[in-house]
């Protein structure tokens, strides 16, 4: 049985302060009510501390990478100063963009608006970089009974089903996927078990579900109840710095296998 991860993710926006520009990290709920948390680099070296298994890092702003050579930089100084496998998504508009992260430090690249609006990118890039590298993040939320797909930070219902786009997504190559549930984010009440089931048991691709984990218990409950790989977290990770420590105490208590 492969061993479960912990993902910290930082969401950032970038703040500018005179004429330079910071990215800093920020918490949300449904993808609104944005809230300034501090300094992505400060955080990242907590978390590695605490024998996080790895990072997901996300530029919310989803600026062009093209033009802002600033970003680059910044996340050649992140990978230079935190030694840990790092996800890196936002931006990603085409096959230039993972050529460009993983240059300057990103060990996958993760990607939502693009695949959704060229999924050839997600094929192509496959084929260039490897599939290991390849992350197709998904944003959903239940509208009557069925899950829809959105993307654009939310804002857009794509009116694609979430089970045909997962399974879309993995004939296209990726590597592994990473789900959110929109109505979930931030309000710590808990994973969407359902979701992460039902596709946990038919998708052949790592899963790592993500939006509200609020108590180390829903850990807990979604690897017992799942067969989910990971579960990544933001809100949760961002306001107690012992919260790594106490989640990975309680998922080992129950005989569940962490990486390291």
């Amino acid at each position: 049985m492969l061993k479960k991860r912990l993902i910290p993710k930082l969401i950032f926006k970038v703040k500018e302060i005179g004429q330079e520009k910071y990215p800093v990290i920020v918490t949300t709920k449904n993808f609104k009510n944005i809230k300034f948390v501090g300094d992505p680099i400060s955080q990242a070296k907590i978390f590695e501390s605490q024998l996080t298994d790895e990072l997901l890092l996300v530029n919310m702003d989803s600026l062009d990478l093209d033009n802002n050579q600033f970003l680059l930089d910044y996340y050649k100084e992140f990978s230079n100063k935190i030694f840990m496998p790092l996800t890196i998504g936002g931006g990603v508009k085409n096959i230039g963009s993972f050529k460009k992260l993983l240059k300057n430090g990103a060990d996958k690249v993760c990607l939502n608006t693009a695949a959704i609006e060229n999924p050839e990118i997600v094929s192509g890039a496959s084929k260039i970089f490897g599939s290991q590298c390849v992350v197709v993040s998904i944003d959903f939320k239940k509208i009557d009974k069925d899950y829809l797909v959105f993307y654009r930070n939310g804002k857009i219902n794509s009116k694609k089903l979430l089970f045909e786009w997962i399974k879309e997504v993995e004939n296209l190559g990726a590597g592994e996927i990473l789900l959110t549930d929109i109505d979930k984010d931030g309000m710590s009440d808990g994973l969407n078990i359902e979701v992460a089931e039902k596709v946990s048991n038919s998708s052949k691709l790592p899963i790592i579900m993500s939006g509200g984990c609020g108590v180390a218990q829903h850990f807990v409950d979604a690897f017992k109840n799942t067969k989910i790989e990971g579960i990544a977290a933001g809100n949760f990770f961002s306001f107690r710095d012992q919260n790594i420590h106490q989640a990975r105490s309680q998922i080992l208590n129950n005989g569940i296998e962490l990486r390291k």
